[in-house]
């Protein structure tokens, strides 16, 4: 089981102290048994299992359904699915990484039958070829697609966008280089790619004026001596 570090701040999140009972108590557990990217499975049979080894019985599938959705009302999780299988992660999660990767895919993997992906909230991330011709055949566009590359950096547009949006451009930036390299991600258009973050998915988890780094609960991430 991961170690986590659980600060104090969470006593304090308004989000958190707007859950049930119920529903902390869940949301607390959870916190040991994700990824350290906040992710896991979000079948409720695994989460009664995983979450309440000893007390599998007195929890109900519906019961963990219904706690899944108050998390997710109140913005401390996202919700979504890849490949017709359920999974979540816990926003601003932000635990001392050690993995490489996630265990688990993320919320901007999940793939619809016309090439785009669904965000976890029932936003849609254009593909990152979005803007580019229709024109080209699939195979021609799958040999295109490519890693981060090396040294890219935001553009003078992207630094705009991120302004009328309240994004924190740099902690977006980093954010975004962890997610592309830690999650082995490829695609065709870097620079869209980054617009439609900054646009969804990186205008919630790095909004402008709360910090480089937050925890799980909001409060900003002190740095490690």
């Amino acid at each position: 089981m991961p170690s986590r570090v659980i600060r104090d701040g969470i006593l304090e999140s308004e989000a958190i102290n707007s859950l049930s009972w119920e529903a902390e108590l869940f949301y607390r557990r959870l916190m040991s048994i994700v990824d350290d990217f906040g992710r896991y499975s979000a079948h409720p049979m695994l989460l009664r299992s995983r979450c309440y080894p000893m007390q599998f019985d007195r929890v109900k599938d519906t019961d963990i359904l219904k706690w899944l959705k108050e998390c997710k009302k109140v913005g401390i999780m996202c919700l979504y699915s890849v490949e017709n299988k359920p999974f979540l992660e816990l926003t601003r999660f932000n635990q001392r990484t050690r993995q490489q990767c996630s265990k688990f895919p993320g919320p901007d993997d999940c793939i619809t039958n016309v090439g785009q992906r669904a965000a976890a909230r029932g936003q849609v991330l254009s593909s990152a070829h979005e803007d580019e011709g229709e024109d080209e055949s699939e195979d021609e566009t799958r040999k295109r697609v490519v890693s981060l590359p090396k040294g890219w950096k935001p553009k003078d547009a992207h630094k705009k966008l991120a302004k009328e949006k309240g994004v924190d451009i740099e902690a977006a930036f980093d954010y975004f280089k962890d997610w592309a390299k830690g999650g082995g991600h490829k695609r065709k258009d870097w620079d869209a790619t980054f617009r439609n973050g900054l646009k969804t998915w990186l205008k919630e988890r790095c909004p402008e004026g709360v910090g480089r780094a937050l925890d799980a609960t909001g409060e900003e991430l002190k740095k490690w001596k």
